[in-house]
């Protein structure tokens, strides 16, 4: 599993265009946080750093699986079907963690820089957004291992900007101000929740996998 991962390591980062396009959004993002301060974009950022930059690893390495045919030379690895889909998973789960790092950070320096928030709230809407983002990346990952690439990334796309319409219609109809005052009580529900739903995408992404090599 351990080269099957470096290997998603090398497509996602080695190659120029991937390579690229991962500092475009970072250094975009990082634009918007420095140029924007209110608690409808804090919340906003939070969400997008963890949500997408932890969930965008399989689309890189799946392109490049479809172009090389790699899965028929993968099968000659010492390695299972339920491993090849694991390992996506680990990255996954890794990256997820990464950019949770970075959205602490920016939770950090914006209760520093700004001061229109407070630290538990920013805390609650940084713990909210993991829970978010291992639900987001199951259901994105399983319409990966079960559609392909093309129509995986439609819906992809599909599944953020229904994401990004509910949080605009949840801040337009309840106010932002009840999202960050959330119960921060709540979020022992909501974590082993996107947890148990992140290790059930793995086991069904894993059935689908072996099922369309068999």
């Amino acid at each position: 599993m351990k080269g099957i991962i470096l290997k998603d390591l090398y497509e996602n980062f080695y190659i120029k265009k991937n390579l690229a396009s991962y500092i475009f959004g970072l250094g975009f993002v990082t634009l918007m946080f420095v140029a924007i301060s209110a608690e409808y974009t804090f919340v906003l950022y939070v969400m997008l750093i963890s949500i997408l930059f932890g969930s965008c690893m399989l689309e890189a390495s799946y392109e490049q699986d479809e172009k090389a045919n790699f899965y028929k030379l993968q099968f000659t690895f010492p390695v299972t079907k339920t491993e090849v889909v694991l390992a996506k998973y680990l990255l996954a789960l890794a990256s997820t963690s990464v950019s949770a790092l970075l959205a602490l950070a920016y939770s950090l320096f914006h209760i520093w820089r700004y001061r229109i928030i407070t630290l538990p709230e920013a805390l609650t809407v940084w713990g909210l957004s993991i829970c978010v983002s291992l639900i987001f990346t199951s259901v994105v990952y399983l319409f990966y291992f079960l559609f392909g690439k093309k129509i995986g990334i439609v819906l992809y796309v599909l599944c953020a900007a229904i994401l990004g319409g509910i949080y605009g219609a949840s801040s337009a109809i309840f106010g932002i101000d009840r999202l960050i005052g959330m119960d921060p009580v709540l979020l022992c529900v909501y974590f082993p929740v996107s947890i148990a739903l992140f290790a059930l995408s793995c086991l069904l992404s894993a059935q689908i996998y072996k099922r369309r090599y068999s």
